[in-house]
């Protein structure tokens, strides 16, 4: 069986393989893929080089159980195959264990021109998980990835941030440090400092991030202090609005604590914020 055989080229020829045709729809991408397919000038370059030369480099699948294949190394190809209305591609069809498959899918896209945060993080956690599955020590990873393991676990952290934290990341607004130590954060906690960096525009520094990792620690942090630590950072006072429980407590279940009804507003406001702009856009 192949299943543990390595290839330091993914799409080289292993002994008893052949490069046959097969059809686009019966290929699915890999489980989880994390690596992005986008439209972008190295993808239309691609396409223009297979519209002129076909499939130069076969992709490489593995069979499924239930008929058809998962794509291992080739996302691209195939999507620019597709952009392009070919039906069939060449692939290299390889029999892989779960494992092998992850690490060599991870292996083949650590060749891109670019990687984003969010799309190394994931790959880096995914090669972890199948290392530590096979007995390997995940410290080898250093001399894989040639980053040092301390700089690994963080990129890993970011798998547990909301997808709405991690594109601050993506987009170079939000550092890799901050970040990780709001990962920390449960996803209520992470929503209410999106909300804050969505209501104010500012971005939580390093020492802004720590202080509401601590906050959480303590159960402190609700929807009101990530904004307090915010403003703090800018030496500026945030004007607090104090409405009376006695007008609010008809309009809300007897059992309602402060911070429901308070985030029932929050999301009230939103709902006819977008109306408006809803009714703005159409008035145009």
């Amino acid at each position: 069986m192949m299943g543990n055989r390595t290839n330091k080229n993914p799409d080289a020829l292993l002994p008893g393989e052949r490069v046959q045709a097969v059809s686009l729809d019966s290929i699915r991408p890999f489980r989880g893929h994390p690596f992005q397919v986008r439209e972008d000038a190295e993808l239309e370059s691609l396409k223009e080089s297979i519209r002129l030369n076909g499939v130069i480099s076969p992709a490489v699948v593995r069979p499924l159980p239930d008929k058809g294949y998962e794509m291992i190394s080739g996302h691209r190809r195939m999507a620019a195959c597709r952009a392009l209305g070919l039906e069939k591609m060449p692939v290299i069809v390889r029999e892989l264990d779960d494992d092998t498959a992850t690490l060599m899918m991870v292996d083949a896209n650590r060749q891109r021109v670019k990687v984003l945060p969010s799309e190394k993080a994931f790959a880096y956690r995914m090669r972890m998980e199948a290392l530590q599955k096979r007995g390997h020590y995940v410290r080898t990873m250093e001399k894989e990835t040639g980053e040092n393991f301390k700089q690994v676990q963080r990129y890993i952290r970011l798998t547990y941030l909301i997808p709405e934290l991690l594109s601050l990341v993506d987009d170079s607004r939000m550092g890799i440090i901050p970040a990780v130590e709001l990962s920390y954060l449960t996803e209520e906690e992470q929503g209410y400092v999106l909300q804050a960096i969505e209501t104010e525009g500012m971005i939580p520094s390093v020492a802004q991030a720590k202080e509401m990792r601590a906050c959480a620690a303590r159960g402190e942090l609700d929807l009101e202090k990530p904004l307090d630590i915010l403003y703090a950072g800018k030496g500026k006072q945030r004007e607090r609005l104090i409405l009376s429980m006695d007008r609010l407590s008809p309009f809300f279940p007897a059992d309602a604590t402060p911070r429901e009804i308070e985030n029932e507003l929050v999301s009230l406001l939103r709902q006819r914020e977008r109306v408006k702009t809803h009714h703005h856009e159409q008035g145009r």
